[in-house]
């Protein structure tokens, strides 16, 4: 099954669906008890319910705000990126020919393929992309070098933008492998299970049902638990990070290159 299709559908419909089981089994457990002395549990449940709501949301809050700000990262380094690589190729000017020619369209490559492998970034990057890229920046570099070479009082103007484009790449990376740990999603689906099957087996003690209330905050904390993994997994969910910055560097660079040509 394709992993998209499974992210974007399968699981958010599982984790709804598993909530919703989860207040049916409360609410069966609690029919079984239920009792005509029960009143006085079903007070109890409450100040119960309320503790573990509060718990919920504070989780719920600190994880969709990391999730949030992780998201925002990565989308800040392709902005970032794309400034630092239009920086560096009207820099490539301070350099003299062939250098700053070859700087140039080795740029516009390298633009080319990040827009291109952008597309497939879903799946992970492969080590054929990641071999790709390192070449770019081998090349890119060395290009530099022959070029400061040539004429060294250029050099902190071409190669500092240059490092920093390469070091922008090591970062995307780094960014893209920072996730919410494991232990703390699962706490968070174990918290909002249990919460939901007490609110269900307080309903059964009060000798209501609630079916409509309670499936709304069943769906209601299962989208907001869904929408804190999904930012998390900025590349494969509904909400995904965005590389127009790039696309629109492309255009540009391209631009830029016809320009001079003429």
């Amino acid at each position: 099954m394709d992993i998209i299709f499974l992210a974007q559908i399968i699981i958010p419909l599982t984790l709804v669906a598993f909530l919703l089981l989860s207040v049916e089994m409360g609410y069966r457990l609690g029919a079984r008890r239920v009792r005509g002395s029960d009143a006085g549990k079903a007070m109890e449940t409450g100040a119960i319910q309320g503790a573990m709501l509060g718990l919920l949301g504070l989780l719920l809050g600190f994880s969709f705000a990391g999730a949030s700000g992780r998201y925002m990262e990565r989308q800040d380094l392709i902005s970032q990126e794309a400034n630092v690589i239009g920086t560096t190729y009207l820099r490539a000017d301070l350099l003299d020919d062939p250098h700053s020619t070859a700087l140039k369209n080795e740029l516009i490559a390298y633009v080319d393929h990040r827009v291109e492998a952008s597309q497939s970034l879903q799946r992970g990057m492969t080590n054929d992309t990641a071999q790709i890229v390192e070449d770019a920046h081998r090349q890119i570099w060395a290009t530099t070098l022959a070029g400061v070479q040539a004429k060294p009082h250029v050099l902190v103007a071409v190669v500092a933008p240059v490092n920093e484009l390469i070091d922008l790449h090591d970062s995307r990376i780094a960014a893209a492998r920072k996730h919410l740990p494991g232990l703390v999603l699962g706490l968070l689906i174990t918290c909002s299970a249990l919460t939901l099957g007490v609110i269900g087996y307080a309903c059964a003690l009060a000798r209501r049902r609630n079916t409509i209330m309670t499936s709304v905050i069943a769906i209601l904390i299962g989208a907001a638990l869904w929408t804190t993994i999904d930012l998390d997994r900025a590349r494969i969910g509904l909400i995904r990070v965005t590389d127009v910055a790039l696309s629109d560097l492309q255009k540009q660079l391209q631009r830029w290159s016809e320009r001079e040509a003429n």
